[in-house]
């Protein structure tokens, strides 16, 4: 009887570590990025591979302010930032209509982050249309705090 019950429980016990070892699996293969954009809290950001000159070609020609992100899949704070900051409502349809969005990927976009300054994620950088930058947020801030400055950001580029 013992041994019946010994093995039901290792059957279960590999049954479910299959099913977890899939699960995650699962989860890696899951497309964050493409060629061309990433998939982000809910927003959809042009990618770097897809060329910095083309995003500020456009944001130039429909007179929109640049934000630049940067993330990394290992960023714990990330995940959460993108959930709660980006995937606030006010928030992102500010940053779906008025911005053009533009994610680098710490782990790929190095030279990119070196360029910026920027070291560590989240980090979101702000640009006029022309590249030049207008306010930086370091770190996980939440949406009360950054909707005020996509606002700002926003007017301050319209009004050029």
């Amino acid at each position: 009887m013992r041994t019946k019950k010994l093995l039901s429980i290792l059957v279960l016990a590999l049954i479910l570590s299959f099913a977890y070892f899939s699960y995650i699996t699962s989860l890696k293969n899951f497309t964050l990025s493409d060629k061309n954009a990433s998939y982000l809290g809910g927003i959809k950001f042009h990618r770097a591979a897809s060329g910095l000159e083309e995003s500020f070609q456009i944001a130039q020609q429909e007179n929109k302010p640049v934000m630049m992100y940067f993330w990394a899949i290992w960023c714990q704070y990330c995940a959460k930032f993108q959930t709660d900051t980006l995937g606030n409502p006010q928030v992102k349809k500010i940053l779906e209509e008025d911005y053009l969005l533009v994610a680098m990927d710490l782990d790929i976009d190095r030279d990119v982050a070196q360029k910026y300054g920027v070291s560590y994620p989240p980090y979101l950088v702000f640009m006029d249309p022309k590249g030049n930058v207008l306010q930086r947020v370091p770190g996980a801030v939440d949406a009360n705090y950054l909707l005020p400055i996509v606002t700002q950001v926003r007017d301050q580029v319209r009004k050029k």
